[in-house]
């Protein structure tokens, strides 16, 4: 099978730099795959499930929240605002979070779009959270 680069990295740390068959992750207006060959883009991640394919370890599947994806002669780089390993998700800790998250949203006062912004993207991992931990 056909392999190209993949790197993830944060802003302290690099995830991963290796050779993959495919890899899905989210975008901004949804879930995009890849193969080797693919037509360069740039563009904004969202939050979901990022899943990694290699022809020697299988499947790597990681919840990824924000930042930025670029392809560019077979080497896609995301950069990530924050990822976190499927395996180390904790369904009751994930839980919670989405409870304080959707409390925290839906209380009375809070008029600053920012804030809500911030809020409803806290709303949103927790609920990628709760799915990838509960799915595994």
């Amino acid at each position: 099978m056909s392999t190209f680069r993949c790197a993830i990295v944060t802003p302290t740390e690099q995830v991963l730099d290796e050779d993959v068959t495919e890899v899905e992750f989210p975008q901004w207006d949804g879930q995009r795959g890849l193969m080797k060959s693919a037509a360069p883009f740039v563009g904004r991640l969202g939050v979901g499930l990022l899943r990694i394919r290699t022809e020697s370890d299988g499947d790597k599947e990681f919840l990824l929240n924000g930042g930025f994806a670029e392809l560019h002669d077979d080497k896609l780089v995301l950069l990530a605002d924050e990822i976190m390993a499927r395996d180390t998700l904790d369904a009751v800790e994930a839980g919670k979070r989405l409870e304080a998250a959707t409390k925290a949203l839906t209380e009375a006062g809070i008029h600053d779009l920012e804030a809500r912004d911030r809020l409803d993207r806290e709303r949103q991992v927790a609920t990628a959270a709760v799915a990838l931990s509960s799915n595994g």
